[in-house]
């Protein structure tokens, strides 16, 4: 791992601050990067921007009875706890799904700079050393928006702030489309450019989180109703994704 990315990680009594697009991102993107943050000591706070309320939902006859953003609202205070975070803030934006016309309220369906200011209002008040997001590189529009108003909202902070992209090397989504192509040939991401999915590895930093499998495994399950995108995968795979992180440091 390079100096320039040592530095930029969380240190002891450093405030972090982890933007998302929806529940399940801080567990399924970033889980070993907030774990490791809380156990170095650092205050982390998981701000999500929607309730996630266009995922598809696996049947659970315990939370059928809810709406979907309830049951995953809960799901992300259970998983941020597990992974040490110290407190959560969901905003008010929907779901804007993975395709077609953005529904009113939601998050692609606001403009850039309406994100941006949100999250500006949040942040200032938190005043986080370090912003963690992620890339959206994944091809999800939701998580390309949080990702450029994340940036844009700390670009207008006067007081230096690291930020971390968590992000994803087009090598790893190369053996993931796959896999899943056996697992899940109905999967929305099947249909996206394997050169654009992902970033190129060249551009990375890895980071070692083994030490953070278990508690991230751990925020995983907390969230019984969605289907992880690790689920059914060839163990070399899904390690390989799980230990180690992948990073852009602005």
């Amino acid at each position: 791992m390079s100096s320039a990315a040592i530095d930029a990680l969380p240190k002891p009594g450093e405030r972090v601050v982890v933007t998302v697009a929806h529940p399940d991102d801080e567990s399924f993107g970033t889980g070993s990067l907030i774990a490791l943050a809380a156990a170095n000591g650092a205050q982390v706070t998981v701000i999500c921007a929607t309730r996630g309320e266009a995922g598809e939902r696996l049947h659970d006859r315990t939370t059928d009875h809810l709406p979907l953003g309830v049951v995953r609202e809960q799901e992300l205070r259970a998983a941020a706890e597990t992974l040490g975070v110290e407190a959560v803030e969901v905003l008010d934006f929907v779901d804007s799904g993975f395709d077609g016309p953005p529904p009113d309220g939601s998050l692609c369906a606001a403009t850039l700079d309406d994100v941006a200011e949100v999250l500006l209002h949040r942040l200032e008040p938190l005043r986080p050393d370090v912003v963690l997001t992620i890339d959206g590189s994944d091809g999800h529009r939701d998580h390309v928006r949080i990702r450029e108003a994340t940036l844009q909202a700390v670009a207008r902070i006067e007081r230096p702030i690291r930020v971390v992209q968590s992000c994803l090397p087009n090598s790893l989504m190369r053996r993931w489309i796959e896999e899943t192509r056996t697992l899940n040939p109905d999967a929305v991401y099947l249909d996206l450019d394997l050169d654009s999915l992902g970033r190129p590895d060249s551009e990375l930093t890895r980071v070692d989180t083994t030490p953070y499998l278990d508690a991230r495994e751990a925020a995983i399950a907390c969230h019984r109703s969605q289907r992880s995108p690790y689920d059914g995968l060839s163990d070399g795979l899904r390690r390989a994704f799980l230990t180690n992180d992948f990073i852009v440091v602005n």
